[in-house]
């Protein structure tokens, strides 16, 4: 059985319907890509990220955090686009335009519950890593969430869209 939304509520935002839902969405994956683009060239410029809980902990300023930088600002610049995208698809009811979103957000989803994992895991001895994996899966859980929304907007929209169709006649 699918989780079907018919409302779109968060502590951030409330919405009786998820087309309204699905646009509130749009504009926090916006934010959401310039912040993360944003802490990114900072670190790649020299920032801070010394402490245990940041991404870029294990990296350093010779070789992986100019590879790994580099994919995470290309990545957010690609999903900075597609939530554009989901933002137009949803104000014309577009579904191919709502696609490359939720591929991105499920795959940003999968990357901070593994990150989580990642973190206890290899940090266990740290009992403050294990604070910082539940906030972690928390904001997962919220971009879940919106992901939830997004998706049963969609297949609203499939649904309005399809035909009926109904054969009068025998076979």
């Amino acid at each position: 059985m699918s989780v079907h939304l018919t409302s779109c509520w968060t502590p951030f935002f409330w919405h009786n319907n998820v087309r309204d839902g699905a646009l509130a969405v749009a504009v926090y994956s916006i934010f959401l890509c310039v912040f993360v683009l944003t802490y990114t060239v900072y670190v790649m410029c020299g920032g801070d990220s010394s402490q245990l809980w940041l991404p870029f902990f294990e990296t350093n300023l010779n070789n992986s955090l100019t590879a790994w930088g580099t994919i995470v600002l290309v990545y957010f610049v690609l999903l900075l686009v597609c939530s554009f995208m989901l933002a137009v698809g949803v104000r014309r009811d577009v579904r191919g335009l709502m696609i490359p979103w939720m591929v991105g957000m499920a795959i940003v989803v999968l990357f901070q519950a593994g990150f989580g994992l990642w973190m206890i895991f290899g940090y266990y001895i740290y009992l403050e890593v294990v604070f910082v994996a539940l906030c972690c899966w928390l904001w997962m859980g919220i971009n879940a969430y919106a992901w939830l929304a997004v998706r049963s907007h969609y297949r609203n929209v499939k649904m309005y869209q399809s035909p009926e169709i109904e054969y009068v006649g025998t076979y």
